[in-house]
This record gives structure tokens, sequence and C-alpha cells, in this order.
């Protein structure tokens, strides 16, 4: 694996910090430009409105994801809180950092005035989209590897002595695939006629691609009912995301 990217200087440039810039630049990117591809009558946030909005959603994602990192291993943290804040050596949940965005994205339509349901379904192809660039990352740093197998697609991961699932790749293509198919549904008539539609497939997609790639993880430990606690929350997230589907029928 490679989780120093490079020096400069004194300065220690690590690939996972550098994949989440990239997925952050690289999905705000593609936010404005598909707002500006919409109809004037649809294009509810202007593209600087775009930027500041992933800007905070980011800072939100990070400390919720941060938030619940801690909160898993807070024995640890108790133990070396020299290390709450070293994000640079990973450290990141995502179902914490969806909260956190989510929860500042709406925090934001409201104080803004824009229908928070346009807003997620807006961004939900290209939240799918950085996820993957950030799963490139975790492969790249070494972490969230699946458990050992004798399969072809194996990888010999730091620490490990045989080869290992690479569930951050495989998680990686899934989402990308996630990604194709949000954007074949991010239509006009869409987003105008059934907000939040877009993002429950989202969290329904991504809840059936978490659920089983959990199976095949090998530093997850289960939680409940022969279940991990991401498998649980996989659950929860498909349930809300069905029921964001359902509402969207009576949007109008």
């Amino acid at each position: 694996m490679h989780p120093i990217l490079l020096y400069i200087g004194p300065v220690t440039l690590y690939t996972y910090g550098a994949m989440l810039v990239l997925a952050f630049s690289l999905s705000t990117w593609l936010a404005g430009r598909i707002l500006r591809q919409l109809p004037p009558e649809l294009q509810r946030l202007t593209p600087g409105q775009v930027v500041d909005l992933s800007c905070l959603a980011l800072l939100g994602g990070i400390v919720g994801a941060r938030l619940f990192f801690v909160a898993l291993h807070w024995q640890f943290f108790l133990d070396e809180p020299q290390y709450l804040l070293a994000l640079w050596q990973g450290g990141l949940v995502w179902y914490g950092g969806c909260a956190g965005g989510v929860g500042t994205a709406w925090l934001y339509a409201r104080r803004h005035r824009v229908p928070c349901r346009w807003v997620l379904d807006l961004f939900a192809p290209v939240l799918a989209l950085g996820h993957a660039v950030g799963r490139v990352g975790c492969f790249l740093n070494g972490c969230c590897y699946g458990e050992i197998t004798d399969a072809w697609c194996g990888i010999i991961m730091p620490g490990e002595p045989r080869p290992v699932f690479p569930t951050q790749l495989a998680e990686s293509l899934g989402l990308l695939f996630l990604y194709s198919i949000l954007r074949l549904l991010q239509r006009p008539s869409r987003l105008a006629n059934r907000p939040g539609q877009l993002f429950g497939v989202y969290l329904c997609g991504y809840a059936v691609l978490r659920f089983v790639l959990e199976g095949y993880r090998g530093d997850q430990t289960v939680f409940w009912a022969g279940l991990t606690l991401q498998q649980i929350i996989s659950i929860a997230m498909a349930m809300l995301g069905v029921t964001l589907f359902r509402l969207a029928r009576y949007a109008r």
C-alpha cells in the first residue's frame, strides 16, 4: 500500500487525505455542472451556493465521521487522546459522515429556504462518486480490508500474512455503478415532481451494497443477532430510503 503520497520538505502528504481532497473537488465541480444543466426554474441554488454548501457539508461530514469512529474506539482514545485529531491516519466512519453532512445540508437548506429533499437529490449522485474515490483512499491507506481469501482477487495488506479480500475496491466499484444509475435517474421532471426520491434510491442502493460487503470484512465484529453494527445501520438506512421514495409520490 502507499499511505504516504510524497514528501515536500518537512511536509508529509498522506494519500488518504489527498484522495479526500480529490473526492471533494470532483463532487463539488460535478454538482455545479449538474445544476447549470437544469432548466432555470429548477436552479434553486446558485453555483456559489453549491460550493458553500459543499464546504459546510464536508466539515459537518468530517466531524460526524470522526465522532462515530471515536465512539466505536472510545477506550483507545481515552488512553491515547493525542490521536483524536490524527485524521491523516484514517479513522472516519462513513455512516457518521453521512449523518453529519446531511444534517449540515438540512440546516443550510432551511437557512436559505430551499427544499432540503431537492438539495439531497441534486447531490445524491456526486455523493456516491465522491465516496467511491474515498474508498480508493482507504485501499491505499491499508485500512477497511476484507477477510482472508484464496480467491484470485486477494491482495496482501499491511499486517496480514495472507491475501485478503479488497472490500475497499469492491465498494468503490459498486459506488461507481450506483453513481451511474443515479445520474440516469436524475431527470429534471423527477427533481421537480418527486423531490427526495433520488436520495431514497441512493440510501437503498448503498445500504444493500454495504450490507453485502460487511459479510466479507475482516475487521468488524458481530454486534447483535449475527450482524455487525454497520449491517444494522444499513437496514435502518434502507428503511429510510424506502420511506423517502414513497413520500416523494405526495411531494407535489
